[in-house]
């Protein structure tokens, strides 16, 4: 149910809450976003050189770090990043179309720690098992200091019809929903940029949900990935997408129709 009490999170980011520590290593594609020392978002290696997360966390210029599970020390490495290409119809005011790539100064050497993500090759249906990963707080209070290790949850793909009756209209058609089958773990402030893992591949970035977050937890929302919009017709749902290939320039055309 919506509440007025509730708003939607704006420029906010989002949290693991309830979540576990990761398996060590499980999350080779998965970078932090750092401006002055601070962190600001996560995002995922699409390519050597190019990183792509939420339009929302846009700054002037970033440290890409990647190759460990701890946001701070470990082995990581860092690579500066000063370009970055937002979705044409990003919208600041809603978040909507909120999504972004990140061109790394040099490209990253692949190696155990340091993997490209898979990009999807199909939608995945409501009920679908998956894993969202991030280094956001991890207790609902405000002093609360980001994890040291990165974090997982596990939930599950939510129905369009079922997450609109959470949002109405602040989902979007290219959007998809996802929680925890028990209601207690969610995603919060400081996640932004997360991926979600659905049988091995990527299906959506972190992006919003309501804040406050209160239990029981509201599915949380999910850019679909990468820039894949969905559209209903006649109330079959439909979603329609294409990601791009950065490294041959070949477009991968996902069609599903779990939208409904």
């Amino acid at each position: 149910m919506f509440s007025p009490c509730l708003h939607p999170a704006q420029d906010t980011g989002e949290r693991i809450i309830n979540g576990g520590v990761c398996p060590r290593g499980s999350h080779p594609w998965q970078v932090a976003l750092f401006q002055n020392n601070e962190f600001q978002c996560a995002g995922v290696l699409v390519n050597p050189q190019w990183v792509l997360t939420v339009a929302h966390c846009r700054r002037s210029d970033y440290i890409v770090q990647m190759g460990s599970d701890l946001l701070v020390g470990g082995r990581s490495r860092k690579i500066r990043a000063t370009e970055s290409f937002v979705h044409p119809w990003y919208n600041n005011r809603t978040d909507d179309h909120d999504i972004m790539l990140v061109k790394l100064s040099s490209p990253a050497k692949l190696s155990r720690n340091v993997k490209k993500i898979n990009l999807p090759s199909s939608c995945k249906d409501p009920g679908t098992s998956c894993t969202v990963s991030g280094w956001g707080i991890t207790i609902m209070v405000e002093d609360a200091t980001n994890p040291s290790e990165l974090m997982c949850s596990n939930v599950n793909i939510v129905s369009y019809k079922k997450c609109r009756k959470a949002y109405r209209t602040l989902l979007k058609k290219y959007m998809i929903c996802a929680a925890a089958p028990d209601g207690l773990s969610s995603t919060c402030r400081g996640d932004s940029g997360s991926p979600l893992m659905c049988e091995g591949s990527l299906q959506g970035l972190v992006s919003g949900g309501y804040y406050p977050c209160r239990l029981p937890f509201e599915p949380r929302q999910y850019k679909v990935t990468p820039f894949i919009a969905a559209t209903r017709d006649g109330g079959a749902g439909t979603c329609w997408g294409q990601a791009p290939d950065l490294a041959s320039g070949m477009r991968v055309e996902v069609e599903c129709g779990h939208m409904a």
